[in-house]
């Protein structure tokens, strides 16, 4: 009988050693949240401080114009002008996208009308060609990686300059895509 009650004790002392550690945890996420909120963290109100002014990040649909923030500390809109400034700016980012698409489109006609004139018959591309190739390549998906990353900021006034940049500019240059059915032979017009 002494030895189950020396059980209990133990287990008792194990529990309460237990608490006193999720409490110590507790206490230091408490402490660290408080930090984070304090020093430039994340904090409870969607935030996120980056020293200096307080950037506004919010991953839910917002329209923060004045202090909002995107891709680093440097990108940090602190006056109506510079918000003004950036949805324009992503604006064009979109063009140019597209038109970066209908060059490179372009480019691989010029390459198979030249292998058509010249050789009778469909020859790939020359090494410096697919250089050509692989660098529009590189800048477009450079470009679209960067309009996702802008888009996850769900800041309305951005995500609305990303679908009208894309729409107008593939209005503008994109009319090429039903063209030549020997090169554009995927074309459903």
């Amino acid at each position: 009988m002494d030895h189950s009650g020396h059980g209990m004790s133990s287990m008792s002392m194990s529990m309460s050693g237990m608490s006193g550690m999720a409490s110590t945890t507790g206490s230091a996420a408490a402490a660290t949240a408080t930090g984070m909120s304090a020093g430039g963290g994340h904090s409870m109100g969607g935030g996120h401080s980056m020293g200096g002014g307080s950037c506004k990040i919010s991953m839910l649909w917002n329209w923060t114009t004045v202090d909002a923030c995107f891709l680093s500390r440097s990108w940090h809109v602190k006056t109506k002008g510079m918000f003004a400034g950036s949805v324009i700016g992503v604006f064009f980012l979109c063009v140019a996208i597209e038109a970066l698409r209908r060059a490179a489109r372009e480019y691989d006609r010029k390459i198979i009308k030249a292998n058509r004139a010249e050789k009778g018959g469909f020859v790939p591309p020359t090494f410096t060609q697919h250089i050509v190739r692989s660098l529009a390549y590189g800048a477009q998906f450079t470009g679209a990686f960067l309009v996702m990353l802008l888009g996850m900021y769900y800041n309305g006034f951005i995500l609305f300059a990303i679908f009208l940049g894309h729409t107008l500019g593939y209005l503008a240059f994109g009319r090429d895509t039903c063209g030549d059915p020997l090169i554009d032979s995927g074309c459903a017009c």
